[in-house]
């Protein structure tokens, strides 16, 4: 508690609900989902907007619907605050993936898209460490926040003397 009476916790926590989520995790969620299931539908008809014109042969198209159910499954996950740095890298990876299919429109459309998902992922990172904060366990989160090395509730650092005892007087 401050001295105001005003709790140090972030917004959303003082009465024991969640942090408010933001309006940018719920659109990288959004991108997540469609950019999976447009993907899925390209595997299904047959235009690769990731390969361009090479005909996509089976491990490239395993490896693509391996990553499409993944930005999926991960763009469900970051509504609930879990899968923050899978979410990035996969994010990051369409981006860098769809810009070197540049010869199609849709594909830099989904590459600028994803870009910038991957800013506002990394831009919501407080977010996400205030939801796990807020699902630890209040003993748990208050002994991670002094740290592993810190066993006194004054912060001091107790630890056993490195000297070896010589049995000399």
């Amino acid at each position: 508690m401050s001295r105001t009476g005003e709790s140090d916790r972030p917004s959303g926590l003082d009465q024991g609900h969640s942090p408010t989520r933001p309006a940018a995790v719920d659109f990288v969620a959004a991108i997540l989902v469609f950019g999976g299931l447009f993907g899925m539908t390209q595997l299904f008809v047959g235009d690769f907007v990731i390969t361009g014109s090479l005909p996509a042969k089976g491990p490239i198209l395993g490896i693509a619907a391996i990553l499409y159910g993944a930005s999926i499954g991960l763009g469900l996950l970051i509504r609930t605050g879990r899968a923050w740095l899978p979410a990035l890298n996969l994010a990051g990876l369409f981006a860098l993936v769809y810009f070197v299919a540049l010869g199609h429109t849709v594909a830099l459309l989904l590459g600028i898209v994803h870009g910038a998902a991957t800013v506002m992922l990394f831009r919501s990172r407080g977010w996400f460490e205030a939801v796990a904060r807020w699902r630890q366990p209040m003993g748990v989160a208050s002994s991670l926040a002094r740290g592993p090395g810190d066993q006194s509730p004054t912060g001091s650092s107790k630890r056993p003397s490195s000297r070896r005892p010589s049995g000399r007087r």
